[in-house]
């Protein structure tokens, strides 16, 4: 059977058979996923869907500099603070689809192609980066973890998903393969400052994590006083402030450059890379000689200090983080109702069978990697080399659960090291057992390899016990395509709607919307979310001083104001709101009257 010429090239080429596969299948979902895409795109999460809203207003003429969504609280519009570098890389897919089709048609193909090709791009990243490090066949579970975990094969990266995560998971998939590559440290430093700062420029969530990775870049440096850590931290402190100073120039509006923003990349960021960069970098000139760790350590954190203390009249505002200006009512809201902003301790308690799904491959990630490191310490030799490899993966992992109890959307950071780690604790299991045939180490590589790639398996069953209450959203038949689109028989109105209404909205139709979920606009916000638990009188007075000339409900939802949820039932009728005729039964619309 070994001289069979297939069998022979898999033995051989085990990682390129496994990558072959594993973009097999994200190419068939994208392809199934994509053929529905008219249909399901507009389930789909309102980042995605406003992501698609403004590549078409940008490839309709909007500025590259301005990110204003003008049909969003009009007539001055909502400033979104997204980055023009993911809308220019989805529009490279759909401006060459639009010279044959429909641009509508068109839309919907880049959003199928935009995330599959950034999974396909970190499952080559994974494969050949853990193949160098660790091996082909560590590789090759790595791939499998990669493609088969919900989270990133799923969740984030799933035909369709346009919001700013998959990139961010990709560079930081980057970023963690350049910290601990094991040569090449300039090249390495480079790739990982480049990808770090273009991580920046896409959204500060992952801020925390790049500090974990800047953090580990100068322990090596200071405990391990080879040439080669030196000019990794070097190459990487160069690269991440270049990178981001030309991300930044190239976001920003040449008139908007002093204006200090909190939620993207901008001065007060620049400031803080600044700081972090001449803090680390300063106390090496005096090496030769100052010689230990504590004359490294205590100068930079010294240099920090002082640094920070320089720059706090930019910082000063942001401590607060980018909810910090909301009114208190809405921050409560924020951190209680929408699902990606909660704390893990508040979102296990709603979503635990979610929870679960995320977080089990990180626990089994983490504890079957810290075994392996423990029972190969004071080693040598190559071994000890991976070993070293994987104990600076596991420390960006542990860091990385740490941020998680602050957001529940931080898993995304930590997710960048799973695949690996898995790889390489499977890799030594399917050894061990190929040595040994016990069934125990079989059973073991079934728990592990299930609990890292497939946790889904062992939750289903479960799920009636651990779903957990549902938040009540508008059904799928009132944000359904086709519904929204008999909108459109409408003239062009300014619809007050709920929260999750207002981004199809936009996409479906031509009118304009006072509510969706971006923080920028505190009025937006309130509308949709806080605006519908009102009853008629303040209700009436909200709609009327935000500018309505309509009010959109989904029939039969029940919402938090008795008020309307009984005009949504239709048991309630008021002089002030004149229904409006519909071809659907699942939308109701009316009219404000004087």
């Amino acid at each position: 059977m070994k001289d069979v010429p297939l069998i022979r090239f898999c033995q051989h080429r085990p990682l390129f058979v496994v990558l072959l596969g594993a973009i097999l299948i994200v190419v068939v979902k994208a392809v199934v996923q994509g053929a529905g895409m008219e249909d399901n795109f507009v389930s789909m999460g309102n980042d995605d869907i406003m992501r698609l809203v403004m590549v078409r207003d940008w490839l309709a003429g909007q500025s590259w500099f301005d990110t204003t969504q003008y049909r969003l609280m009009p007539p001055e519009g909502v400033l979104i603070h997204w980055s023009r570098y993911i809308d220019a890389g989805i529009a490279a897919f759909i401006v060459p689809f639009s010279y044959f089709m429909p641009m509508e048609k068109a839309e919907l193909v880049g959003a199928a192609i935009w995330p599959t090709v950034i999974l396909i791009l970190t499952l080559l990243v994974v494969g050949f980066g853990t193949k160098r490090i660790f091996g082909p066949i560590a590789a090759c579970f790595a791939v499998l973890c990669t493609v088969l975990w919900p989270l990133l094969g799923d969740l984030h990266m799933r035909a369709g998903n346009l919001d700013h995560h998959n990139v961010q998971i990709l560079m930081m998939v980057i970023l963690v393969y350049a910290v601990v590559w094991p040569d090449r440290p300039v090249t390495a430093g480079i790739i990982g400052g480049l990808a770090a700062a273009f991580a920046l420029s896409t959204g500060l969530e992952s801020l925390l994590f790049i500090v974990g990775a800047g953090i580990l870049v100068f322990g090596r440096c200071v405990f391990d006083q080879r040439i080669e850590t030196q000019r990794l931290l070097v190459a990487f402190c160069l690269a991440l402030v270049a990178g981001s100073l030309l991300f930044w120039l190239g976001l920003t509006a040449p008139a908007l450059r002093t204006r200090p923003v909190c939620d993207q990349l901008g001065t007060p960021m620049l400031s803080v890379i600044a700081v972090a960069v001449v803090a680390a970098l300063a106390p090496f000139a005096l090496r030769g000689r100052f010689p230990g760790a504590v004359f490294q350590v205590g100068p930079t954190f010294a240099l920090t200090g002082i640094g920070l203390a320089i720059a706090w009249p930019l910082l000063g505002p942001c401590i607060r983080g980018p909810y910090g200006d909301l009114p208190p009512e809405l921050q409560e809201m924020i951190a209680t109702r929408v699902t990606e902003a909660k704390p893990f301790l508040i979102y296990v308690q709603t979503q635990l069978f979610a929870a679960l799904a995320f977080m089990i491959p990180v626990i089994v990630a983490l504890v079957s990697g810290s075994v392996l490191w423990w029972s190969r310490r004071g080693g040598s030799g190559t071994g000890q080399t991976q070993n070293a490899i994987l104990g600076q993966l596991l420390l960006l992992g542990f860091f990385g659960i740490g941020l998680i109890f602050l957001q529940m959307r931080t898993v995304i950071l930590v997710a960048s090291v799973v695949p690996a780690i898995g790889g390489i604790c499977l890799a030594v299991l399917l050894k061990a057992y190929l040595q040994t045939r016990s069934l125990a180490t079989a059973a073991l590589i079934f728990i592990v390899a299930i609990g890292i790639s497939a946790p889904q398996i062992l939750l289903n069953p479960l799920q009636p016990f651990l779903q957990g209450s549902v938040t009540q959203r508008e059904g799928a038949s009132c944000r359904n395509y086709e519904t929204l689109l008999a909108l459109n028989d409408i003239p062009p109105a300014v619809i007050m709607n709920s929260t999750n209404m207002g981004a199809p909205l936009l996409w479906v139709t031509h009118h304009s919307t006072l509510a969706a979920p971006y923080h920028r606009s505190p009025d937006a916000f309130m509308n949709g979310a806080l605006g519908f638990d009102l009853e008629e009188t303040a209700f009436e007075k909200l709609a009327r001083e935000q500018g309505a000339t309509h009010v959109l409900l989904c029939a039969g939802q029940t919402y938090v104001s008795e008020f309307l949820t009984g005009l949504a039932a239709g048991d309630v009728s008021v002089a002030w709101l004149l229904p409006v005729p519909l071809r659907n039964d699942e939308q109701l619309l009316f009219a404000l009257q004087d």
